[in-house]
């Protein structure tokens, strides 16, 4: 059986931007995948999986600056002589962020887009596409604008898009992440029966890998490991923390003033302006409610619902009929905003500032009740408690220490509420349940949505679910 990808006594480590001495983030770290192989890579976050993912692609270093030793071969070809251009019809990567993979206005030219680059001919083109988003569900949202679909909907045009490639060697990124249960038993299914060469990068072990790979590896000490399965999950689960207890189970809350938030005979609606064949989407919501410091989660497909329904109760949308009021007063959405914190599913889109302490400082420093060093005191001790260096620069952190910074913004403002939306994506069971332990502590009642169904057995007081436009209690 031919080598589809050999890595060879790899060692890289990134140029930092302050001219100061990086770590290495491999070393020694080889790996070998036969052709026609499924191999799972696990690795708690921030350990190196992505840009593992980006050396095999050629964007890293090409344009992510670091100093890359070892060799690498692709189908028996040096992937030194080669360019990312190069690899289109070789490897095809699916990012944990769609949002930083899309270059084209809608979901039928970002699929096109590759194929041109290829010179395929227009009827293969068509052929390809069509099929590609039958396969994933996505025929109604072909002329959609990438910016107006959920995160489920986004992952499943990366789908799609590694579909009318047809690359020989697939790299997933946590790509079971932000797809509902459908989709994620789809690519389980398109995993088990493809033919191609496929490496599934995660740092959670999901009931849906189970029988599905034939090795799975670690990612440890910035080298690969091979040990018995019955040794890795265990291992695994210790570096990631899972092994701990959950915090949430014996937590004590510092509630000093009880709330309760309501909706009641809730409607919205909503079209995405750039879906041509779509229908309007209406939500109604007959009854919801959330106290301080309870846990509630939120299922649904997606596209269902969920995003717009947190929308809603932090005032971003107007609703089409029905109130959303708290301890019984209604509220306007500016008031709204004050009082329910929305951490997005992508946090890019929360995240502006230069550098960490910048972030976590600016709504402190726009307070009139505290002094200067008393917004330093703060930042570091916030910083410190979610896992943050001040002087870092968000946008060359990985994805998940974003999410860390998105959700420790929030920490500071001290809403009453909170909604989480898909916060375990990219994260460890242990690392998501201490970032909702941190929000809860001072009494905070949070709504979570999710579609893994373990890590809301683990969180869950109470559930809704979306069904068809209705929320329910479940």
């Amino acid at each position: 059986m031919q080598h589809a990808l050999q890595l060879s006594r790899l060692s890289f480590t990134y140029r930092s931007w302050k001219e100061e001495v990086c770590d290495s983030l491999f070393s020694d770290l080889s790996l070998d995948l036969q052709e026609g192989s499924k191999t799972l890579l696990l690795a708690p976050f921030n350990k190196g999986k992505t840009t593992l993912a980006k050396i095999i692609c050629k964007v890293c270093p090409k344009y992510f600056p670091g100093s890359l030793e070892g060799s690498i071969t692709m189908f028996g070809m040096d992937l030194s002589t080669l360019e990312p251009w190069d690899l289109l019809g070789l490897c095809s990567f699916v990012s944990q962020n769609p949002q930083e993979q899309f270059i084209a206005a809608s979901v039928e030219e970002e699929l096109a887009f590759p194929l041109e680059s290829m010179g395929i001919e227009r009827e293969e083109m068509v052929r390809r596409i069509t099929g590609a988003l039958n396969l994933w569900g996505l025929q109604d949202l072909r002329t959609s604008s990438l910016q107006e679909l959920s995160g489920g909907e986004r992952k499943r045009v990366l789908l799609a898009v590694q579909e009318v490639l047809q690359a020989r060697l697939w790299i997933l990124d946590e790509a079971f992440d932000d797809l509902d249960q459908q989709w994620r038993d789809r690519l389980r299914e398109t995993i088990q029966t493809s033919d191609k060469t496929i490496l599934v990068l995660a740092s959670r072990y999901l009931e849906e890998f189970s029988g599905l790979f034939d090795q799975v590896v670690l990612l440890d000490q910035k080298t690969i490991h091979t040990p018995a399965f019955d040794e890795l999950l265990p291992r695994f689960s210790r570096l990631c923390g899972d092994d701990q207890p959950n915090p949430l189970e014996a937590q004590v809350l510092e509630i000093a003033e009880k709330h309760k938030l309501c909706c009641t005979n809730l409607q919205a609606e909503r079209k995405r302006q750039s879906t041509l064949l779509g229908r309007s989407f209406s939500l109604n919501v007959p009854d919801f409610h959330l106290e301080s410091g309870e846990l509630v989660t939120l299922v649904g497909p997606n596209g269902s619902g969920k995003s717009s329904f947190s929308r809603l109760l932090c005032g971003l949308d107007e609703p089409k009929g029905g109130a959303v009021t708290i301890d019984g007063q209604p509220f306007s959405a500016k008031e709204l905003s004050r009082k329910a914190g929305y951490l997005f599913q992508n946090p890019d889109l929360q995240i502006f500032l230069p550098t960490v302490e910048e972030e976590l400082s600016w709504s402190l420093k726009r307070r009139k009740d505290l002094e200067y060093e008393q917004v330093k005191s703060r930042v570091a001790e916030c910083a410190d408690l979610f896992g943050l260096t001040l002087s870092d620069t968000p946008s060359t952190m990985s994805y998940p220490l974003r999410k860390a910074l998105q959700a420790a913004v929030y920490f500071l403002l001290d809403r009453p509420f909170y909604i989480l939306d898909e916060l375990d994506s990219s994260l460890t069971y242990h690392s998501a349940l201490s970032i909702i332990a941190r929000l809860r502590q001072r009494g905070a009642g949070l709504l979570i949505i999710t579609h893994d169904r373990h890590f809301a057995g683990r969180i869950a007081q109470r559930g809704y679910s979306i069904v068809d436009g209705r929320m329910e209690s479940l």
